[in-house]
Order: structure tokens, then sequence, then C-alpha cells
């Protein structure tokens, strides 16, 4: 029986942080791993699909080079060189977790780990006993009835990232973060998509105003977009699938591959295959945690997709410091307050904060700023003039409550606009704070400025003196 300080199940942007965060602190910590390190985000999830996107817009803007003034001859995918640079992404990055393991003097252990007893992991053959135990095992893709995968032409993400080629037709369900994006990769490599909602707006969870200009978007470059659609029945004839809709004007599509881009259970088996543990889990099966990242016994940490909670990498990687902390002696909570996110879609979409309906549903009187990209000089001279820079605040107080960026590079700017708030800025502060220019990142000054009804790049009603 091996005797460590900290047992943490599972090697995810959660796991892998809080073992490091541990290790840190002084304490001896061992890994369960069943899989790859980096778990899903790394292997099949965010780091490949965005080196797809990365590839995709590059692309796409590789067909419009003569107007930045470039000639370009013979452009084409290759999509086995495109499978190629994204396994050495990942290996990459594999090695960097194994290295930075390596020197924090952490053990790893290729199996399966499952919670007997407080303080102590069974994991195959052998059995571990430690102080403190975080559980950071993930979610994975729920076989939905009627929209079961079977991995050759209904497809989840981890087969659609290694599609050889570029599928002529494709449907995608789902137009969450998941889908919307590999809607975008496809599209923009040349197939004929179909993105599938229930719901009136793609990415549904995201401000209303921005989702409407980006649904827009994605029919302009030729997606047909079915919102308030559902899916009734999927049938498989060879190499083809059917699709029977509910909502749509079309009654049936018929496409080549189905990507399914929604539903998930949460990886809980670990703290719930023993029932006599007694973890608290809730009916979907996502573990119960309290601020401090514990599971109702002292001792039985949880964090990541396994909680149910922000369903973010960097979600994950916030929740882990604060378990590895308190697993180690310290008395830490974790904020949910400022939990940026972005979607890497084409144009990309990020938020932080409420949307202006959540904000209006509070009863604070809602005020908002915006700022168009097409009226960035720097979005000018990068062609990306599709996009807007909204903030949602106070309006009494002017304290920033929410903000929300479509356009390029949107996922970088929503870092700056997370600090704002994380130090409770007022839209007047982030006014009054000189960015550089040419950026995009004067956007979100602008939007600052409009806000106050003294934007200098935005029309504004003219106040009368005296």
């Amino acid at each position: 029986m091996s005797m460590y300080d900290v047992a943490v199940l599972g090697a995810g942007p959660g796991g892998y942080v809080a073992a490091i965060r541990a290790a840190q602190r002084g304490a001896k910590v061992v890994v369960l791993e069943r899989g790859q390190l980096g778990g899903v985000c790394l292997n099949w999830g965010c780091i490949p699909t965005k080196t797809f996107i990365h590839t995709a817009q590059l692309y796409r803007k590789m067909q419009d080079a003569e107007r930045f003034g470039l000639k370009v001859k013979g452009l084409s995918v290759d999509m086995k060189a495109l499978l190629k640079h994204k396994d050495s992404v990942i290996k990459t990055n594999q090695a960097g977790i194994k290295a930075l393991f390596k020197a924090h003097g952490i053990d790893v252990v290729k199996a399966t780990g499952t919670v007997i007893n407080p303080g102590v992991v069974e994991a195959g053959k052998e059995t571990i006993e430690a102080r403190s135990i975080i559980v950071a095992t993930g979610s994975a893709p729920a076989q939905l009835p009627g929209l079961e995968m079977d991995g050759e032409r209904i497809i989840g993400s981890t087969e659609a990232l290694d599609l050889a080629k570029v599928p002529k037709r494709v449907a995608v369900i789902g137009a969450g973060a998941l889908g919307a994006e590999f809607a975008c990769i496809w599209n923009a490599l040349g197939a004929e998509v179909t993105l599938i909602e229930m719901m009136p707006q793609v990415l549904p969870l995201e401000d209303e105003e921005l989702t409407k200009r980006l649904g827009s978007m994605f029919k302009k470059r030729g997606m047909q977009v079915l919102t308030r659609t559902t899916v009734k029945s999927v049938t498989r004839k060879g190499n083809t699938v059917t699709l029977e809709l509910s909502g749509a004007k079309e009654d049936s599509i018929t496409v080549d591959y189905v990507l399914v881009g929604i539903g998930i259970r949460f990886n809980s088996e670990a703290v719930t295959k023993e029932p006599s543990l007694g973890v608290n889990v809730t009916d979907k099966g996502a573990i119960i945690v309290d601020e401090r990242m514990e599971t109702n016994i002292p001792g039985i940490y949880a964090i990541g997709d396994v909680t149910g909670k922000t369903m973010l990498a960097h979600g994950a990687s916030a929740e882990a410091v604060v378990a590895a902390e308190n697993a180690t002696g310290g008395n830490h909570v974790m904020d949910y307050r400022v939990v940026p996110a972005c979607n890497f879609t084409s144009p990309e979409l990020a938020s932080v904060g409420l949307t202006e309906k959540e904000a209006a549903a509070t009863g604070v009187p809602v005020k908002t700023g915006r700022f168009s990209y097409a009226a960035s000089g720097r979005a000018h001279t990068i062609g990306e003039t599709e996009g807007m820079v909204k903030i949602v605040g106070d309006a009494r107080t002017g304290e920033v409550l929410g903000v929300h960026i479509m356009g390029a590079e949107a996922g970088e700017l929503i870092a700056s606009a997370a600090m704002a708030m994380k130090l409770e800025a007022t839209a007047e502060e982030i006014a009054e704070t000189i960015h550089t220019h040419p950026t995009l990142s004067e956007t979100v000054r602008e939007a600052a400025e409009d806000f106050l009804g003294m934007g200098i790049h935005t029309p504004q009603k003219k106040e009368k003196q005296g």
C-alpha cells in the first residue's frame, strides 16, 4: 500500500493543475489517469479543436488574399497534414505536463481510480492511501435516445477531429460552443453545413443581441442555420444519414456525417461505485461541493466538469488551485463571479459576467455601451470588421456587470474585461485607461466611453450647455 498526502484522480486541466499546486505546497502527490495526460481538453477538446479552427480561419483569409496584396495559387486543404500538425501540438503539450510532474516529484499511476473509503483509493490491483483526495474525472458525451453515435457517420467531437477528409455534407446537432465551433471549421473548409439548434439563437447562453448577429453571419457565410428546430429521428443508410426535423422549413435533410454536439454525462463513478462512501451527487450525477470545493465527506474534494459548474477548462484550473490549497492546510474559497468564456467561432464570441437580460433580472437599473469593430482602425488593417463590444453596467454607479465581445481576438480581449470586473472597475475607469493605438483592445475603452455617452468615434447626441 502506497501512502501520499494528496491523490488526484484525473489529469485534465483540473487534475494536473491541482497536483502541481499541491506539490508546490510541499505535499507528496500521486495522479491516477487511465488515459492521456491533459485529459479531454488537451487530447480531444480545446487544443486540437483550436488547432483546426486556426487553420480554417487562415484558409478562409487566404482565399481573400488579393485583398491584402497577395497572390496565392494552388491553395487547397491537406487534411492529412492538418491531422499531423494537430497530433504534434498535442504531443508537445503532453510532454510539457510530464516535465512539470517530474520537476515536482509527482507520481503517475496509469489506472482508473475508485474511492472506496475516505483516504483510500483503489487503482487496479493497487491500493493507495492519501490524507486528501481530489476528484477531477471530468465529463463525457452522453448517448441520447434516438441520437446514438456509431463512431462512423453519427459522430462526436473525438471522431470529428480524426476525419481524414472534409465532409461534403454535414449536420451539426446543437449550436452550443462545441457544435458552433465545428460548424465554423467545416464551413470554412468547404463543407455544406446545417446547424440545428432547439433554442431561438445560436450559442443560447450568450448575450442575445450578439448571438442574433452571429447567427446572421453564419448564414451569410453559406451555413444553413435552423433554430427553434429539433431532431425527431436519425436514420443511417450506408454512407448517408437522414434527419427528420421538427420546427424547420424542411421536414428532412440527408448528409454524409452528423455531429452530435449535445448531451453530457458526469464521470462521477469514482465516488459512486462504492455506495457506502456516501458522497452526495445531483440527480444527473454531478458531484456536489461547497465553496472550498470539498464534498460532504471531509478530505474528499471535486473539481472541474464532474461538479457540473463552469464546464470550462480554466474554470477547472481555478477550482484546482482552491482545492489543492485546502487539501494541504489552506482555507480558500472559489469565486465564480468573474469567470470569462470564449466560443472560438468565426468570429469569436467571448463574455464575462452577466448578459443584459440577466442583469435586468436582478432588479438593477441597467445601462449599456457599445462599439463596433467597423469603427476600429485596427480592425480595418487586418480585414476583420465584423464584430462588436458591449458593456453592461449599473446605471447608477457605472459598475461593470458584464462584457460581451464578438469579433476577431475576442478571447484575448475578454481577459482585460475580466480583470476590470475582478477589481470592481467602473465604465469611467475603463474609459480613462489609455489603451495602445492601433489595437483591437481600444474597442473595449470605446464601448466604455459610449456607456458614458462620451464616445469619440461613435455618434452621440450633443449635450445642451448651460
